[in-house]
């Protein structure tokens, strides 16, 4: 990203939100998403995928406890 005024690409978006961005790239993300309605719309939608798609990951079967020697569902 050269300036505050150059949108930042996906790719761009999607290390600021893991974190994984260079200080000096940083910097410049921030202050563009200061200003830069269209470019905080498009990080909160791909947060919004990551978190999805997290979730489509977790297992959906409900915890089990041993119970009386038997596998016994935990309702929550």
């Amino acid at each position: 990203m050269e300036s505050i005024e150059q949108h930042p690409s996906e790719e761009v978006l999607e290390r600021y939100l893991f974190g994984s961005i260079p200080e000096q790239e940083l910097e410049q993300v921030e202050e563009h998403l200061l200003v830069c309605h269209t470019c905080v719309a498009a990080a909160e939608q791909l947060l919004s995928f990551v978190k999805s798609l997290r979730s489509s990951l977790e297992p959906a079967q409900k915890p089990k406890t041993r119970a009386a020697g038997r596998d016994v569902a935990l309702d929550r």
